[in-house]
């Protein structure tokens, strides 16, 4: 997918975002529907593969991730109880920015609602640090049960106080205003949901908030996954679990607009490996409240 983003920005599209998300979406869900035909599909872009995405599907299986056993509880799902979240391209226009790393493409599977695994694909990881070619971008993966592949988390710095991520392209002063009352040491403003939650599990951050509506479940079922594999936890503001159950497809006639909404995490989000109970005492209860329809 992430070559797909390269070549279909480099032949100079006037909506790169657009074409580069649908070509990918379509490449992923071709792969997923060929494999896995009875499953729940539900992509940022709604929109069906062609019959040329189906000719089309990555067909090559990871010789690392089947040498992996899968948890017992997880061998025999019913694939009706499964749905699988994509989000082809999170974090396009901050690429447009500049900010090439924020890019990721984010997988998450759900059994009955809840966060089970997931994948994030970083391809421009390394890009800004100057690494060579070869040792660009990376793939993370996790499972309840099983752990998490393909991140190491870093020392925890000497100072201690707390590391928080916001996001950039939604920056307001409600943003400003939580991390101000949770007394955060160091504020690092980034964009795309799967890339500041890979500063969670790599230690970049202690936490990221996102503390209005705005962030969509395919922006957030697959770190939630990986998140809960490593120990961690992801929760709405009041600290409820974000529920991931299957949504009503886009109507023929194409309005997104009620289809987007339902798949929204109106209550906000809040993510990190431990003392998330603490910070969401600090928040202010008028933002608590705004936040409780």
């Amino acid at each position: 997918a992430g070559e797909n983003w390269c070549v279909w920005f480099l032949q100079g599209y006037d909506d790169p975002q657009t074409e580069a998300d649908r070509r990918a979406e379509r490449c992923i869900v071709a792969t997923l529907t060929t494999r896995f035909p009875h499953v729940t599909i539900i992509g940022e872009e709604s929109i069906p593969p062609t019959a040329a995405d189906l000719e089309a599907v990555v067909r090559e299986d990871s010789p690392e991730v089947l040498r992996e056993a899968c948890p017992p509880d997880l061998t025999s799902v019913d694939e009706k109880d499964v749905v699988i979240w994509v989000d082809p391209l999170d974090g396009t226009g901050e690429f447009t920015k500049g900010f090439h790393e924020d890019v990721t493409v984010l997988v998450g599977i759900a059994v009955e609602g809840k966060p089970v695994a997931g994948v994030i694909h970083q391809p421009f990881y390394g890009t800004m640090a100057g690494l060579p070619t070869a040792q660009q971008g990376r793939t993370v993966w996790g499972m309840l049960g099983l752990g998490v592949r393909g991140i190491v988390p870093r020392p925890s710095p000497e100072h201690g106080g707390l590391r928080l991520a916001v996001s950039r392209s939604h920056y307001s002063g409600t943003v400003e205003r939580v991390t101000e009352c949770l007394q955060a040491k160091e504020k690092v403003i980034a964009g795309g949901a799967g890339n500041k939650i890979l500063m969670v599990l790599e230690n970049v951050v202690d936490a990221y908030i996102y503390p209005s509506p705005g962030t969509k479940r395919w922006d957030t079922c697959a770190g939630d996954a990986i998140v809960r594999a490593a120990g961690g936890a992801v929760t709405d503001v009041h600290g409820r679990d974000l529920v991931y159950d299957p949504v009503t497809p886009v109507p023929s006639t194409g309005d997104q607009s009620g289809f987007v909404q339902r798949c929204m995490n109106s209550q906000g989000v809040l993510v990190g490996m431990k003392g998330l109970e603490d910070l969401r005492a600090k928040i202010p209860e008028d933002v608590l409240r705004s936040l409780s329809k």
